[in-house]
């Protein structure tokens, strides 16, 4: 008597089928018991000849029985409860708009994860064990998302995403300055650049200050004559001004 799915939730609502060899062995069926606790909805369904039930609550592994309407009882089959899983972290808990950031979820009971949302997207599962899960996230919308695991015991989320644009069009005041550098510069992006990593002038990676959510303060490197691209890099990705900043005499 097999039955499909063998593991579930420890809070019940499992909906599970239960097959025969035997055809139409299980039409008169009166009951299913999960260990001494009844199922709930018991229906047999003459096509495709099979029974379906919605599994209590429980915990451990307890043998299923079907109850005919005669007495009859079945021998039973192994049912496995899974408990909730518990994801304490979120590795790296933001990431570009773009799918394909590798995100680690560690925590208790991840193994028997089928699907992973990030949104209403779905992710791609990488690997998975009891302690940790990796995935492969999808593509997103600026903004935060709440992320779902689907496990044999259900669906739950207690996780959050947030999705970065990048810098977008970047905007340099002043953008013109002496060969000798030193020059305090404000860079306005179009979008965050709260988790910017880095700044280019040329090929020079200079410090910077994080101002506002769109700004930045810089002091110029020395340079030679002429005009340099700028570039911002954050979670979100690259933006590149071309030639955004001159060096000129003075």
């Amino acid at each position: 008597m097999p039955l499909s799915p063998n593991q579930g939730s420890t809070g019940g609502n499992t909906l599970v089928t239960i097959t025969s060899a035997i055809p139409h062995a299980l039409s008169t069926i009166s009951k299913v018991l999960f260990g001494s606790a009844p199922a709930a909805n018991v229906t047999y369904n003459a096509v495709p000849d099979n029974v379906t039930c919605i599994s209590p609550a429980g915990a451990g592994v307890v043998q299923v029985r079907a109850v005919l309407a005669n007495g009859q009882i079945s021998n039973g089959v192994a049912f496995y409860y899974i408990a909730a899983p518990v994801s304490s972290t979120l590795s790296p808990a933001h990431g570009p708009l773009a799918s394909g950031t590798t995100v680690t979820t560690t925590g208790i009971g991840l193994d028997t994860t089928t699907g992973v949302s990030f949104g209403a997207n779905p992710a791609t599962v990488i690997s998975k064990t009891d302690g940790q899960l990796v995935v492969s996230a999808p593509a997103g919308a600026a903004g935060v998302v709440p992320v779902s695991i689907t496990t044999a015991a259900g669906t739950f989320g207690n996780l959050a995403y947030t999705y970065i644009a990048n810098p977008g069009s970047l905007t340099l005041t002043p953008d013109s300055g002496p060969l000798t550098g030193a020059t305090l510069v404000t860079i306005t992006a179009a979008d965050d650049v709260t988790t910017t990593s880095q700044v280019l002038f040329g090929t020079t990676p200079i410090p910077f200050s994080v101002t506002g959510s769109k700004t930045l303060a810089v002091i110029t490197p020395a340079h030679v004559l002429g005009s340099v691209n700028v570039s911002v890099t954050t979670d979100g990705g690259t933006s590149t001004a071309t030639n955004a900043f001159t060096y000129a005499l003075v």
